[in-house]
């Protein structure tokens, strides 16, 4: 080898060395990109020729990723801590093992394998731990958002926004407009939903309804109604709105790639015609749609957007014209994203467990067959057997099955005796927590009473956060149980249900999805009136 060719391997070696080691680089990465193209193309047109460009650009790229390589493995501060060797070397391992979007399942398999602190990725710890979410995200931590809220920059808002202080002050419109007194202003929009999602039902004539369509058309119709003040009509219709039905598709590129931010990112800008890319433009630009026809529209009610539009105008002096626009995207992309695929999945999971556990739904039926109709939300909110068939189907099936990530602070983590370092990104995956033995006496099996009843069935409450703890806690949790009670409610003390004939019930819950939020195999049930 050549004079050269140790020069092109050894830049490659600084280049990891001095640059690519230090900081982040998931918005930058088309940046690299096109600029190692223009060299390439500089050093063609320099050379005459490609072969000896190319040659020499080979050997760069074996110097970059062979430092990479061996940093990861042999020197990297997480060296010790137990985990695949190709997640070491790369998230891209990750990738790949959840090519079939069920990365609940392979951390379900790491934490068997490894115990309860996995290295997942070359800068990245998994834990499988009762305390994980108090130590996330519990009072006096120093964590941060990981690389991970970058994923609709420039847009922002509280959900996304990774400055502490931009959250706390961004956050305050959405605690107004989701507080006990916005809620009872949307409750009637959501009473109107719920009856049009029992129309749904009634139409049907005892025949089979997929569960899967008509939650997610009533999740969405109902965010549209109290998010924005309009309808999307799918319950009326008995069809996909055409962008919502793209926003699915959209969500899941989440299911592989949600691992690696960067290769999101990258695809983002270089890939746009990409099918899954394509797809979450689309539902990029409905959330864009959304706003800017709401702004244009006066209401009568108030709506979530319209806290939005007023921290917007009252906070006008600190944001030019261009962080005004991505602020109120970054809001709607938000709610419509929060505000339906969340109580959606979580729907779809309820009524799924109910028609297994048939035994609760009457349970449920006879601590409302006394109250008197409509259902107060207050009263609603103090049902035993209710709110644990809800608890429970959240703890079993939790809607948000493995997101959720931090960056530890300047003092690392500490946790049951062991020390995860500074700046180490760090996750802790609900569908596994809320399943473990240490934490839950029969911890696979459905016990609503556990929640009321048989306490003794809890070793430690700390592995149950559906919503998240501290100041990153869900601010739409509320809103969410309201909706969810209501229909649940409203739907049992008016019909018992059954698997359609058919129905493969095993493959409902083997085939679930993690796409940021579970979505679960499809599945059919009869409603019959009582």
């Amino acid at each position: 080898m050549g004079f050269v060719h140790f020069i092109a391997v050894g830049v490659g070696i600084l280049a990891h060395q001095g640059v690519f080691i230090r900081g982040e680089w998931h918005l930058r990465g088309p940046y690299v990109v096109l600029l190692h193209l223009t060299v390439l193309f500089v050093s063609v047109g320099l050379t005459g020729n490609l072969q000896t460009p190319l040659y020499h650009g080979a050997l760069y790229l074996f110097g970059l990723f062979g430092s990479m390589v061996i940093y990861r493995i042999f020197f990297h501060r997480l060296r010790k801590f137990p985990g695949p060797t190709g997640a070491a070397v790369s998230k891209l391992w990750h990738v790949w093992k959840c090519r079939n979007s069920q990365n609940h399942l392979v951390l379900e398999s790491l934490y068997k394998t490894y115990g309860q602190f996995v290295r997942t990725g070359p800068n990245e710890i998994t834990i499988f731990h009762p305390a994980a979410y108090e130590a996330m995200d519990g009072a006096g931590n120093t964590n941060s958002r990981s690389e991970w809220y970058d994923i609709i920059h420039p847009r922002t808002s509280p959900i996304f926004s990774r400055k502490p202080q931009d959250h706390l002050e961004r956050r305050q419109a959405w605690q107004h407009a989701l507080s006990s007194k916005a809620i009872n202003d949307y409750v009637p929009r959501i009473r109107k939903q719920v009856a049009a999602l029992e129309d749904l039902i009634a139409n049907a004539k005892s025949e089979p309804v997929v569960v899967n369509d008509i939650m997610q058309w009533f999740a969405h119709d109902s965010m549209g109604e109290f998010a924005f003040n309009e309808n999307f009509g799918m319950m009326k219709s008995g069809a996909w709105h055409k962008i919502v039905a793209q926003q699915r598709a959209g969500l899941s590129l989440l299911g592989p790639m949600s691992t690696v931010i960067w290769l999101i990112r990258l695809g983002f800008a270089l890939f746009p015609f990409a099918p899954g890319v394509k797809a979450w433009n689309a539902m990029i630009g409905f959330c864009d749609e959304c706003m800017d026809k709401r702004l244009k529209t006066k209401v009568a009610e108030p709506d979530i957007a319209s806290y939005f539009i007023q921290d917007i105008k009252k906070n006008a002096h600190k944001l030019n014209a261009a962080a005004q626009k991505n602020l109120l995207s970054g809001n709607a992309a938000s709610v419509i994203i929060g505000g339906s695929d969340t109580a959606g999945p979580s729907l779809i999971i309820i009524f799924y467990l109910l028609a297994l556990h048939p035994e609760y739904a009457e349970k449920v039926y006879e601590e409302l067959r006394d109250l008197p109709a409509p259902y107060d939300i207050q009263t609603l909110s103090t049902l035993d057997v209710l709110n644990a068939v809800l608890n429970e189907s959240m703890r079993v099936l939790p809607a948000a099955l493995t997101t959720g990530t931090r960056i530890t602070g300047p003092g690392g983590l500490h946790l049951d005796k062991t020390f995860i370092p500074p700046d180490t990104k760090i996750s802790a995956p609900r569908y596994i927590i809320s399943r473990m033995e240490c934490a839950f006496d029969k911890p696979t099996e459905y016990i609503p009473e556990r929640w009321y009843s048989r306490p003794e069935l809890i070793k430690d409450k700390r592995a149950f956060s559906p919503f998240g703890v501290g100041r990153r806690a869900c601010v739409g949790k509320n809103l969410g149980l309201t909706q969810i009670r209501l229909a649940v409610a409203n739907l049992i003390s008016k019909y018992r249900f059954r698997f359609a004939p058919g129905v493969h019930v095993a493959s409902i819950e083997a085939d679930m999805k993690d796409q940021m939020t579970a979505q679960m195999g499809r599945y059919s049930l009869i409603f019959e009136k009582r």
